[in-house]
């Protein structure tokens, strides 16, 4: 499996979850943060077992710190997704600032992401 096939099935279980939610799930499933850290891992598994197959000589500690790495991010995108998922479900009516913090929270989700992504 190359990078092209491993990112088009993430891509596919997302964009089902996605359908699924939209046809039978109205509202804010509580659930979407622990899918979207579950498919992070998935994918990050996997690329890691394509690289595995590769047997270049590396460094005995590489595979600890790429491991603490993926639990970090992991854990990192859980509580980020979590945080932007409650503070997106706060009502309007609870003032500006609830607002104002869900935007700035799902915005850090984002950026995190992509910040961690091109490393």
């Amino acid at each position: 499996m190359n990078g092209h096939g491993l990112g088009l099935s993430l891509w596919l279980g997302g964009g089902t979850y996605v359908a699924f939610l939209g046809v039978a799930h109205p509202g804010i499933d509580g659930a979407a943060p622990l899918v979207a850290v579950l498919l992070l891992l998935c994918g990050e598994l996997a690329a890691w077992s394509v690289d595995e197959r590769l047997r270049l000589r590396r460094d005995p500690g590489l595979v600890w710190r790429r491991a603490g790495a993926v639990g970090l991010l992991a854990l990192g995108g859980l509580a980020l997704a979590t945080l932007a998922l409650v503070l997106g479900s706060v009502p309007p009516a609870h003032g500006l600032l609830f607002t104002v913090a869900g935007a700035v929270a799902a915005v850090s989700a984002a950026g995190t992401a992509i910040l961690l992504a091109r490393r």
